[in-house]
């Protein structure tokens, strides 16, 4: 996770409500800062896209509600990586909710012990319409569940690309 320097961690923990947990997510290395009051979009993405230099990136999943911003970022760095973007909102949410939900409750996700990722899902709260749909949401008002929208998104796409028919190429043979 990425936080701006401004205010510094210390004082974004009071403020958020959780003492000196950020700095903690910091020393385990789970959370970095960038200099400045917000995270810049170009600068967040070279980091990660260093992150992952070396893999096969299939997509990166982005909130459709920063759009501007995201293809902003990603044109100030060179950027071409397939984007697919998703909501939070009833149309993607409820069913990026359910996907992710399916795949922990068969225990097809595992991950490392995060403090961040925990720290996440415990402000998180799933709000259900009268329909029955989930809709991810914050539990607190302070809560910081960017982390687990990151992995619910992450999830839910990789479960959908687990399902896709396999494409069969054609040889034209003249």
């Amino acid at each position: 996770g990425w936080f701006p320097d401004d205010p510094t961690l210390a004082i974004r923990g009071v403020n958020d409500g959780v003492g000196r947990r950020y700095i903690d997510m910091q020393e385990r290395k789970e959370l970095r800062t960038m200099p400045g009051r917000t995270v810049p979009v170009a600068g967040w993405l070279a980091q990660v896209l260093e992150h992952v230099q070396g893999e096969t990136v299939a997509t990166i999943l982005a909130d459709r509600f920063k759009q501007g911003e995201v293809q902003d970022g990603f044109g100030a760095i060179g950027c071409r990586v397939p984007i697919t973007w998703r909501g939070f909102g009833w149309r993607d949410g409820a069913e990026d909710i359910t996907r992710f939900q399916r795949a922990v409750y068969e225990r097809k996700v595992a991950a490392p012990k995060s403090l961040l990722l925990r720290s996440a899902l415990a402000d998180a709260v799933c709000l259900t319409d009268p329909a029955g749909n989930p809709k991810l949401a914050k539990g607190r008002a302070l809560g910081r569940i960017d982390p687990a929208a990151a992995a619910v998104l992450a999830i839910a796409e990789g479960q959908r690309m687990l399902t896709r028919p396999v494409q069969q190429v054609r040889m034209a043979w003249g």
